[in-house]
């Protein structure tokens, strides 16, 4: 039998996209990094994200109705590595203002998707959330922020 670190080494040859996704939570804007972000549908339009049950930040993101992912930029990665550890947006970004469902975003990104809770999926040790787009912007034409071989880097 192979080794957990045997599987997630193998796993992290496929490159991903690095993103945040921010929501409100007891009063507080909120964002966690992730790297599980894929389309779904182009109608209804859904997109998807997958969230680890073991995160103490569990319940602020999986009780969430309304969220907004943000894809972050190459030069961003201080940016992906802080909200890995910690979530309350006013510490980082000053950039950062409430949509109309009280959800935290910024236009420092290269797209945001603003969605609505859709569905919610078991998906092992994380939950799949699928989130129907509601608003979204391309807002930068700058390369991407990447997780490779489990290391950052840009596209």
């Amino acid at each position: 039998m192979q080794l957990e670190r045997d599987y997630r080494d193998a796993l992290s040859s496929f490159a991903t996209g690095v993103g945040l996704v921010s929501t409100h939570h007891q009063g507080v804007g909120k964002a966690i990094t992730i790297n599980s972000f894929a389309s779904v549908s182009l109608e209804p339009r859904l997109v998807l994200w997958s969230l680890d049950r073991k995160t103490q930040r569990f319940a602020a993101y999986d009780e969430a109705d309304h969220f907004a992912i943000h894809i972050l930029k190459a030069d961003q990665k201080d940016v992906a590595l802080h909200f890995a550890r910690q979530d309350d947006v006013s510490s980082i970004i000053q950039h950062w203002r409430a949509n109309d469902h009280h959800v935290p975003i910024t236009d420092d990104a290269l797209a945001r998707f603003e969605c609505r809770r859709y569905a919610h999926y078991d998906g092992g040790d994380h939950v799949i959330i699928v989130g129907e787009v509601i608003a979204f912007a391309r807002l930068s034409d700058d390369p991407a922020l990447v997780f490779h071989n489990s290391q950052f880097s840009k596209l």
